[in-house]
């Protein structure tokens, strides 16, 4: 878009240097044309390289949703099926109770799976809606999972963006998860705070002395970036005195959408000159 801004722009130079020539009517009138027909042709190659940059990403996409389906989908639904066989022949309480609970974190995952595939196919992201029930919910999961979650929520629930629900989500759940990869056994201390203008997650707990460089190397919180930036959020990660803290602070209003709209006005602005200038240098002549 900038390349196609600043072409028309020398375009507009050019003809506002020839407009203020004496010359007469039909000269201005044939410059109008031309300058037209030049940003016009700009305007086609714009269009047409951003169609083709938009196929080349939907066949990525399909691509990817292919593999995950394929690879990763093939893999956990067998995973499902050995979990519930193991379930069925187990005969102690307990340890069938635990074959249970793999069973429906594989089944869980094969879910979010099929719904990963189904938005890279060209669907919609389904909603999600993070309140009070949501989290402790996700952290009932992972206490039945054998991780010592103590989670503390505050304020009040209120409307939220979708993007900031999802995001807020994911930092919790990648808290715990961190917390029971790398720190197994000790206790996590997870708080959902509620402000007027914001929503505030963060899990906290103690670290053994390799645990560090084993968080350093992973991409789980490089995509959780990614997510809390998307909602206009700001994420926060790090190591003090042996413990492992992460934060996020996620806005409570969507973030406007200005840029498409300036883009939009400016070139609604260089169209309008083009119009104008050649009018206005007409009337002069005359």
């Amino acid at each position: 878009m900038r390349g196609l801004f600043a072409a028309v722009a020398v375009v507009l130079v050019e003809f506002a240097v020839f407009a203020m020539l004496p010359t007469g009517p039909v000269p201005a009138g044939v410059l109008a044309l031309l300058a037209a027909a030049v940003v016009v042709a700009l305007w086609q190659r714009f269009r047409r390289a951003e169609r083709e940059r938009e196929a080349a990403v939907h066949r990525e996409r399909l691509r990817l949703a292919r593999d995950m389906h394929d690879r990763i989908g093939r893999r956990l639904g067998l995973a499902a099926v050995q979990a519930a066989a193991l379930e069925v022949r187990e005969t102690d309480p307990e340890r069938r109770a635990e074959a249970r609970r793999v069973g429906d974190s594989v089944r869980g995952a094969v879910e979010d799976l099929h719904g990963l595939v189904a938005v890279l196919r060209g669907g919609e992201e389904t909603g999600l809606d993070f309140d009070n029930g949501a989290a402790a919910s996700l952290a009932a999961k992972f206490i039945e999972s054998g991780v010592n979650v103590d989670l503390h929520q505050r304020g009040e629930v209120g409307p939220f963006p979708a993007a900031g629900s999802r995001a807020a989500y994911a930092v919790l759940e990648e808290g715990l998860a961190n917390a029971a990869k790398h720190a197994p056994g000790t206790l996590v201390t997870a708080a959902v705070t509620w402000e007027e203008d914001a929503l505030l997650v963060s899990v906290e707990n103690d670290l053994p002395d390799a645990a560090p460089a084993a968080l350093a190397g992973g991409h789980g919180l490089t995509g959780l970036r990614e997510r809390v930036d998307a909602a206009g959020g700001l994420l926060d990660h790090r190591v003090e005195d042996g413990r492992f803290r992460l934060s996020a602070m996620l806005p409570r209003a969507a973030a406007a959408r200005v840029a498409p709209r300036v883009r939009a006005a400016a070139f609604a602005t260089l169209v309008l000159l083009l119009v104008l200038v050649p009018l206005s240098s007409v009337a002069g002549v005359q």
